[in-house]
């Protein structure tokens, strides 16, 4: 449908669009200009340059899907842009007038979408306006336009780095401002607490079952630009939680915020992606169709093509949904959570059945979706997963926060290091809260690890390859929850 679009949009203006003459009019000269155009438009706005290891990484598939996607989007806006509202205004306001006033609006039309970055578009809108005007060929503005696109494409193959963890949630190597391929757009994140309310709040929630208590004078929010992480053992009321700031579930008393609104509100739902820990879908619907089939219930969904081709999913458009993977599943259960631009996303266990390379891919969806400002609330048995992807964590034990703090946080108020060594032999040593051996490798969790160390070396007993590091998540979760469930 999308495609079907395109193509008509670019036939309509080259059948309409007034002649604009050029001094350079052969085809040869159109092309070369384009070429340049795009070209000098990227060399202008890249701080990086392009990574051959990383493109010849690239499947070839897919490096052709996104080549298309890329060129028909760029075919489109040109149309637009270009050969309609430029070439009418050439005839009108004269040329300088009409590049300048079209570049204008070029850049203006992306603001509400790209907000300060859009000022990149005053220059790639000028280079393309100029390939135009200077062959009068829509084609010199279309090549220009794709080339542009597909350098930046390729630049960010090997320009960024998903850094998730104690201060930031995703970090580029480098920028490339300007005009990106929305899919791929990154930069740098909003503040953790910028002065403006939360997406989602609990504020002081009691919730009970009969006698049991869920949720016993709760708060935790989620805040723009971060990804929080959940934890806690079984019964501690994270899915409680959750389901209170979604909506599905009323509190006893207190109060529940979804971005300043009552959870329950229709008005406030649109702007939510959820995806749950299993996720089905019906059997015979080809994965397209299931995508196009939530798209179509906003009114400013994401277009199918974006979204297949962000979750990886564009070689599996037509394959029917009872024929994935279960990683394939996740990937599809999370394009349907962002059909919707959410600006808030609520994961359990995202990337349950996801291989090592599926779930890279899928941090470096979530981390681009955080970059932008986004929020994502992180429920998950794996903390391992947590400890990589979350910015801040909580821990709640009986329906009560016990600790709330970077993952760096949570570690030191575990007051837990862990030692480890190589010995044929390991003597007793004091201030061991833990120990783990296999062979002649241990690892040991201690609360002074100075004390440890010293009669380490006082026993005599002959050691190697001493390491000393802070205790991982997963061991200071354990310290903090032990005896509390």
């Amino acid at each position: 449908m999308q495609a079907a679009v395109w193509i008509g949009t670019v036939a309509f203006a080259a059948a309409i669009a007034p002649p604009v003459d050029g001094p350079f009019t052969s085809p040869a000269a159109g092309l070369a200009i384009g070429v340049a155009a795009g070209v000098g438009a990227f060399a202008a706005l890249a701080r990086t340059r392009i990574s051959l290891t990383a493109v010849v990484r690239t499947a070839p598939r897919r490096a052709v899907a996104r080549g298309i996607l890329l060129t028909g989007r760029s075919a489109y806006e040109e149309a637009l842009w270009r050969g309609l509202l430029l070439g009418w205004l050439v005839t009108t306001i004269g040329r300088l007038g009409a590049l300048a006033a079209a570049t204008t609006l070029f850049a203006a039309a992306h603001v509400p979408r790209q907000g300060r970055r859009a000022a990149g578009h005053l220059l790639t809108g000028t280079a393309f306006g100029i390939a135009y005007l200077a062959t009068g060929a829509l084609l010199a503005a279309i090549v220009a336009h794709a080339l542009y696109n597909t350098l930046v494409g390729l630049a960010l193959l090997g320009s960024t780095t998903v850094q998730f963890g104690q201060s930031t949630a995703w970090r580029t190597r480098h920028t490339i401002r300007g005009e990106l391929p929305r899919d791929i757009t990154t930069h740098p994140p909003r503040p953790l607490a910028d002065g403006r309310a939360p997406l989602a709040r609990l504020e002081n929630v009691r919730r009970t079952f009969g006698p049991v208590v869920a949720l016993d004078g709760l708060t935790v929010e989620l805040r723009a630009g971060e990804v929080l992480a959940l934890l806690g053992p079984n019964g501690a009321g994270k899915s409680t939680a959750v389901a209170i700031m979604l909506g599905l579930r009323r509190v006893d008393s207190g109060k529940a915020t979804l971005f300043g609104l009552d959870p329950r509100s229709a008005e406030a739902r649109p702007e939510i992606g959820v995806v749950l820990q299993d996720a089905s879908f019906p059997w015979t619907l080809r994965v397209r169709e299931v995508v196009e089939l939530v798209a179509a219930h906003y009114a400013d969904a994401r277009p199918t093509g974006e979204l297949l081709e962000l979750l990886g999913l564009t070689a599996l458009a037509q394959r029917q949904t009872g024929g994935l993977s279960g990683g394939q599943k996740r990937r599809l259960a999370l394009a349907l959570a962002l059909a919707g631009r959410p600006r808030a996303l609520f994961l359990d266990e995202p990337t349950a059945g996801l291989d090592v390379d599926a779930r890279r891919g899928l941090w470096n969806v979530l981390g681009r979706f955080v970059g932008d400002g986004g929020g994502i609330l992180l429920t998950t048995h794996r903390l391992e997963e947590a400890e990589a992807m979350a910015t801040r964590v909580v821990v709640l034990v009986g329906g009560r926060v016990i600790r709330d703090g970077t993952v760096g946080d949570v570690r030191r108020e575990a007051g837990l290091t862990r030692v480890r060594l190589r010995a044929a032999r390991l003597p007793a040593l004091p201030s061991v809260v833990g120990a783990e051996s296999q062979l002649d490798l241990h690892t040991l969790y201690t609360d002074r690890s100075d004390e440890l160390v010293a009669a380490l070396v006082a026993s005599g007993e002959p050691f190697a390859e001493l390491e000393i590091t802070p205790a991982r998540l997963e061991d200071a979760f354990l310290a903090l929850t032990e005896g509390r469930t």
